[in-house]
């Protein structure tokens, strides 16, 4: 089976299973599943960037153009700013890998191309639990690895105009950044999420930073990162790079194919088995998360809107569960950036050889 036993984990009291309609609903709810919160997606960005710079400076240029392209300019031209040279480029670069989650709710919404979350089984999960799991056939739940292998051809290929290569370099940049959430890559099925926890959006645990319960999706989402003012950003990308270079991953190996991205998520799956679920955090779910739909939308509208929880208190996290979880999350953010950079410059190299080949003209990636 493809799928791993866990150790029981310990959560609060829950008198029946939670309906279909609304796991459909948490798992429909954008806000809840769109990958690490913006600071973080936008330090991965800044991450890549440095390296694209450093390595390939050439394209820089190139990169400003593209988004200039992108047919829903306004949140590249407003991330700009009055900054001008490599500094816009950069802005937009950074606006880019948050844009997926900033056109929620529009015609450029995707909301499946967010995770691939394939079946976590806790020994205490009962047959129906099991059931569930095993009906997947092995397979994530979410589009995000097709995702990738698409607009990943649609970027590197000569063929895609401005506006699609556009699109595609953003939704890369921020999918690549959600499949090393480890949290976007796993459902939990246990005796208290027999039909799979969401994502882990159904289990509070009281969060260290504001004091208030948040689920554990959410939690590995915002981990330390909070703030998206830029010189955070840049002060937190820089200590990162300078923390974890390139030597300090081994598993930052060449290219191979499209068989990576799926390789990447499994990675994050593991940490998901082993850790974020494995270490059997104690953790309690939405006392009434089986009341009717449109209450349970409320009661999430009013969490993602302003931060008003569902419950008033929650489990504390143990303080060693809180520090490897940081210790995880600035692995994964700094390896996701250091990888959409090697994407990034692999795909201008396809471009280039092809074109030298073809003849086309593509002095913009276009």
């Amino acid at each position: 089976m493809n799928y791993l036993q866990l150790p029981h984990i310990t959560s609060g009291p829950c008198k029946h299973a939670r309906p279909a309609i609304l796991l459909a609903i948490f798992l429909a709810f954008p806000s809840w599943v769109q990958g690490y919160d913006h600071p973080s997606h936008m330090i991965i960005a800044a991450i890549a960037f440095e390296e694209i710079e450093r390595s390939q400076p050439e394209l820089i240029e190139k990169l400003e153009v593209i988004f200039m392209k992108h047919p829903d300019t306004s949140p590249f031209w407003v991330a700009a700013g009055d900054a001008r040279g490599a500094e816009r480029a950069k802005r937009m670069f950074i606006e880019a890998a948050r844009w997926a989650d900033d056109t929620k709710g529009t015609i450029h919404d995707r909301p499946t191309f967010h995770t691939a979350r394939w079946a976590i089984v806790a020994e205490d999960a009962p047959p129906e639990a099991r059931a569930a799991a095993e009906a997947r056939k092995g397979r994530p739940a979410g589009q995000a690895i097709e995702a990738l292998v698409l607009n990943y051809a649609m970027l590197s290929s000569p063929e895609t105009n401005a506006s699609e290569r556009a699109l595609a370099l953003s939704w890369l940049l921020h999918i690549v950044g959600d499949i090393h959430q480890p949290l976007h890559v796993s459902d939990l099925f246990s005796k208290q999420f027999p039909a799979g926890n969401a994502a882990g959006t159904q289990q509070y645990v009281m969060d260290p930073v504001n004091k208030k319960p948040i689920p554990l999706h959410l939690l590995w989402d915002s981990n330390i990162y909070r703030s998206t003012d830029l010189d955070a950003i840049e002060r937190n990308t820089h200590e990162l790079m300078k923390k974890y270079p390139r030597s300090a991953f081994p598993e930052l190996k060449g290219l191979e194919g499209q068989g990576d991205f799926a390789k990447w998520a499994r990675e994050s799956y593991d940490v998901a088995v082993d850790f974020a679920y494995g270490y059997g955090i104690e953790t309690v779910s939405d006392p009434e998360k089986d009341l009717d739909p449109d209450k349970a939308v409320k009661k999430m509208v009013a969490y993602v809107l302003h931060g008003v929880p569902p419950l008033d208190d929650a489990p504390e996290l143990p303080g060693e569960y809180w520090n490897k979880l940081q210790q995880v999350v600035e692995r994964r953010i700094t390896l996701a950036g250091y990888r959409i950079a090697d994407l990034v410059i692999a795909a201008a190299d396809q471009i280039d050889s092809e074109r030298s080949f073809t003849g086309k003209a593509l002095d913009t990636l276009d």
